[in-house]
């Protein structure tokens, strides 16, 4: 039965505090066609596939090595880990298990921050959308950022309604962003059917050959690849086991084939250049084909995903804070559930730190003279973006450091819960870590924004805010138990 206690005696399989209370305070009613849409909206941000256009056909290469190097090893160690232990928090609750309170609550946060920045990219893809409908709305960085908490506050609004309200809109969103992705498709073939030539050559070898100057796009698709384990950050409210390793294997399809797709239809229509455009040339590539009026009604439906998606990222983030506070690492105040059974004060401190940040880099460089205000928030911005990546993909690693942890503490009941065979799982555990290091190594090597930041200093100033952040994740770690130590102490005076 899923969430029971698993046997053997070297694991740590006492009950946390969390579990116990939200097995029975949050209901089961996610079901596999609400995970899927779940996982498919967390996972797919259509900028990425965008930003790979740029070097041609060689960007379905690297969306496929990715896929089996870094993905395909996300999934599976997701639903053995999700199917062991099915509760709130996910990588948080299952480093527990592995590794003890320590490092649970040092994954926890370092998974929790780069999903408050997912927030903020989510509201400013939206941002970035609405600018391509008109050059003049939104151009300076001081409005973008008004707009864009705006949007903060607005999916705070919509977060603290009933889950159950939330999720249906999640599944709307997501089917119609599925519905852009298959129109973009059919525009390639239209295209193609009615006597235009592809804008790039995509059948010669040579055209999918992996180069030098191409190296930069295996870290851009194993960064788009982050997060699998997101969706089971619900894992109590989920109504069967099975729902586990069907919706991440469903979903993981459903995003592999769309970012293919979307890829495939703007190397088609507008090639390489594509890239340039950011995400609206999505957009175009609709105009291009069908005309203004349905391009209108895909570029609303898009920006509409990405800003129920910053609602989703506050609902399922806030679950972490909930299921640490009720663990007494974190105030306990932040695991008070109002009358919809949302986490209320976890929401409002997230949405508030989210705020914080975008008025920080959208807002500071108009009130410091350090040079042209615009280029000052791109800077902040995106190196806040890879730093907090880079933090990212070192938790995800955690998920198999857990793994083997579990394996190599308690052989038998690991393989009386194992759903993949061990050779599988052996192959995940090695090669995922190895792409994860080389998708950092990468990014520190390549700067996103030359002309403003040269590529020899990126590296230190990004990997320097990495270093910088996980010694705070540690120290916060330290102190978490001290915390809720003397909170526990008040409570019995």
């Amino acid at each position: 039965m899923i969430g029971t206690k698993l046997p053997g005696k070297r694991w740590r399989e006492e009950e946390l505090p969390s579990e116990d209370y939200v097995r029975q305070a949050m209901p089961r009613k996610l079901g596999t066609f609400d995970m899927t849409m779940i996982f498919l909206m967390v996972m797919f941000f259509i900028n990425n596939a965008v930003g790979t256009t740029g070097a041609g056909a060689a960007a379905f290469t690297y969306w496929i090595i990715g896929a089996f190097a870094f993905f395909l090893p996300c999934i599976i160690a997701t639903a053995q880990l999700g199917t062991m232990f099915s509760h709130d928090g996910s990588l948080y609750n299952w480093t527990q298990k592995a590794l003890g309170s320590f490092w649970s609550f040092f994954v926890g946060v370092s998974f929790w921050v780069p999903g408050i920045l997912g927030m903020v990219g989510s509201a400013g893809i939206a941002v970035t959308l609405l600018q391509g409908l008109n050059r003049n709305w939104l151009a300076e960085p001081r409005v973008q950022g008004v707009f864009i908490v705006f949007i903060l506050i607005l999916s705070a609004i919509l977060s603290l309604q009933h889950f159950r309200v939330v999720q249906i809109i999640v599944n709307m969103t997501t089917v119609l962003m599925l519905c852009v992705i298959a129109l973009l498709g059919v525009a390639a073939l239209i295209w193609l059917a009615t006597g235009h030539h592809a804008a790039t050559s995509i059948t010669r070898a040579s055209d999918l050959a992996i180069q030098p100057g191409n190296y930069v796009l295996f870290s851009t698709v194993i960064l788009a690849f982050l997060g699998a384990n997101v969706s089971m950050t619900l894992g109590s409210e989920i109504t069967d086991f099975k729902v586990v390793s069907r919706h991440l294997f469903r979903g993981g399809l459903l995003v592999l084939v769309s970012y293919l797709i979307v890829t495939f239809a703007l190397l088609v229509v507008q090639g390489p250049q594509a890239a340039s455009s950011g995400p609206f040339s999505i957009i175009r590539t609709i105009d291009q084909v069908f005309g203004k009026f349905t391009g209108g009604i895909a570029v609303t439906c898009v920006i509409a995903f990405f800003i129920i998606l910053t609602a989703l990222f506050n609902s399922i983030f806030a679950r972490l804070l909930l299921v640490a506070a009720l663990d007494r690492r974190l105030p306990i105040s932040l695991g008070k559930l109002d009358e919809n059974r949302v986490p209320l004060n976890a929401i409002i401190f997230q949405t508030t730190v989210a705020v914080l940040f975008a008025a920080i880099v959208f807002l500071l460089p108009y009130l410091i003279s350090l040079g042209n205000p615009v280029n000052l928030s791109n800077e902040l911005f995106t190196v806040s973006l890879y730093a907090h990546s880079m933090v990212w993909a070192i938790s995800s690693s955690f998920l198999f450091i857990n793994l083997l942890a579990l394996y190599l503490r308690d052989r038998r009941g690991f393989h009386e819960r194992r759903i993949f065979p061990m050779p599988v799982l052996w192959a995940c555990i090695i090669v995922a870590p190895l792409a994860c290091v080389l998708a950092i190594i990468v990014t520190l090597s390549f700067s996103p924004i030359p002309q403003q930041i040269p590529s020899n200093i990126w590296g230190g100033i990004v990997g320097g805010l990495t270093v910088g952040w996980l010694v705070l994740a540690g120290i916060a770690s330290m102190v978490a138990n001290s915390e809720a130590g003397w909170e526990d102490l008040s409570a019995d005076v």
